[in-house]
């Protein structure tokens, strides 16, 4: 007796065609939005960027607030800077990280999601609490 064949898989494409002369802005738009939307796609950038909306905070603080190793959140915070999510501001081999402000409505979106996810999630209201205390002292005192 022959085994029985396979059942044939059918794939379809669904090609989305942009608006007659809207091609590149609208695949410019939907590349950010893109972008911005799969950065904050991460638990750890969500909480870096709930604590720098305390404020503008030094990569050591940010280590120190997340109790993560270095590496790692630099390498979060170049995610969240290629989206343009967060700026920096570097002074000899220090780095300070801000909030970028928002430009457009996904941007602003997105921050209004940060706002949201904090005042419905108590660790992230008790780390932006504590951000806020950090961002503080740093603006009268900043790290060496």
């Amino acid at each position: 007796m022959m085994p029985a064949k396979p059942a044939a898989t059918v794939r379809r494409t669904l090609t989305v065609l942009p608006a007659p002369g809207r091609r590149e802005a609208t695949s410019a738009a939907l590349a950010d939005a893109d972008a911005r939307l799969k950065a904050l796609a991460d638990p750890t950038r969500l909480r870096i960027l709930n604590l720098l909306a305390s404020g503008e905070l030094c990569v050591c603080d940010l280590v120190e607030l997340l109790a993560l190793p270095q590496p790692t959140v630099s390498r979060h915070l170049g995610t969240l800077r290629r989206a343009g999510l967060v700026l920096v501001t570097r002074e000899w081999k220090l780095a300070h990280y801000r909030l970028a402000a928002g430009g457009d409505a996904v941007h602003r979106a997105i921050l209004g999601c940060v706002d949201a996810a904090r005042d419905a999630i108590p660790e992230l209201a008790g780390e932006r609490d504590v951000a806020r205390e950090r961002a503080q002292v740093r603006r009268g005192d900043p790290c060496e």
